[in-house]
């Protein structure tokens, strides 16, 4: 592969309205939203910035938020992914000259009563060219369906690569994981696997939980990836308080270098420059990631207690209940087999 200059990964922590349920406040929403994170984009990418190559933004920044819904009205809340909506980014991507890096709910003609946690990349020419569907976490947040739910047919249909698919780009090999897949290591590690250079993480983190930049840090380091995580700024009209997200977006190389990093919470932009070309030569030394036993914990996983395969092929999730029903009887499972220890209990 030839040389690839060095080049600027952006990252845009963005405030984002809640949509509504309503068609056409929905689209009122989504379009504000939109107009906002392109006016982030022209910043990022002008001035004297024109080194950006991708431009990444949050989970829900653009017609979700964290707000406990059941399906029906998700479903009326997501949209087609390509559609409407990735028609308008593929316009400012072709602007600027720039991939996209994006996430929304999104409903498909392919899977009639459910709706998906999906991420996703637009190329410069406007087209969407990835989608990765979330794999973690519907155990307890949000009831969307995940390829795990639905994977012999997901496969049948899409192939195995689509669950954790990488793009070729002029600079380098790109994935995306979401959010909450940062916490199980394989969402990026097979992204790896599959050739990802690039790992892109779109997130919307809040003050609930701990920090999880060392985790970031770790994953780019074990994959020897450069590693972008981008968390939403603000949420407007959702259930989450206005100020709820820690914000933390960051730019982190190969070795585990923060080349960018947010001060906080609140709507703001980093940028930062990445060098493809020293990844692929630390990656030529021993180490990660070309020692790794994969054949060996592969036989540990299959043994291993976990989420089932097609839990929801046959009948829709049709409420969160529901999959945190399966998550207490793997717990269970668990239990049973002495992997974990119930919680002591006061009488």
């Amino acid at each position: 592969m030839d040389y690839v200059e060095p080049f600027g990964i952006a990252c845009l922590q963005s405030v984002a309205h809640q949509a509504s349920t309503n068609r056409r406040e929905r689209d009122k929403h989504i379009h504000a939203n939109l107009e906002r994170a392109f006016d982030l984009m022209d910043y990022v990418a002008s001035f004297g910035r024109s080194d950006v190559r991708f431009i990444v933004m949050p989970e829900y920044g653009i017609n979700g938020a964290w707000k406990e819904m059941p399906v029906k009205d998700w479903m009326k809340i997501a949209v087609p992914i390509p559609g409407p909506v990735t028609d308008l980014m593929g316009q400012k991507a072709k602007e600027l000259g720039v991939y996209i890096v994006a996430n929304m709910a999104e409903v498909h003609d392919d899977w009639p009563g459910r709706f998906f946690n999906t991420s996703f990349i637009i190329s410069p020419t406007g087209e969407v060219v990835l989608k990765h569907w979330k794999i973690n976490n519907n155990s307890w947040l949000l009831p969307y369906t995940t390829p795990s739910d639905i994977y012999s047919e997901f496969v049948e249909r899409y192939g195995r690569q689509a669950l954790f698919p990488v793009l070729e780009t002029p600079h380098g090999r790109v994935g995306v994981i979401t959010c909450g897949e940062l916490l199980y290591p394989e969402n990026a590690r097979c992204t790896m696997l599959n050739g990802a250079e690039i790992i892109f993480h779109c997130t919307s983190e809040s003050l609930d939980y701990a920090d999880w930049g060392p985790i970031k840090i770790t994953r780019a380091i074990e994959n020897k990836a450069i590693f972008a995580t981008c968390n939403i700024g603000v949420f407007e009209g959702a259930k989450r308080g206005v100020d709820c997200s820690h914000g933390g977006s960051m730019i982190i190389n190969h070795e585990g270098q923060v080349l960018a990093k947010t001060g906080g919470p609140g709507e703001a932009s980093i940028r930062a420059l990445v060098d493809v070309n020293a990844l692929r030569a630390a990656r030529s030394r021993p180490f990660y990631p070309a020692s790794i036993r994969a054949e060996l914990f592969a036989r540990e996983y299959a043994e291993a207690i976990g989420w089932p395969l097609d839990g929801f092929l046959e009948q829709p999730i049709e409420s969160i209940d529901q999959t945190r029903a399966l998550f207490r009887s793997i717990l269970e499972k668990l239990y049973d087999k002495g992997v974990y220890t119930r919680p002591y209990k006061r009488e």
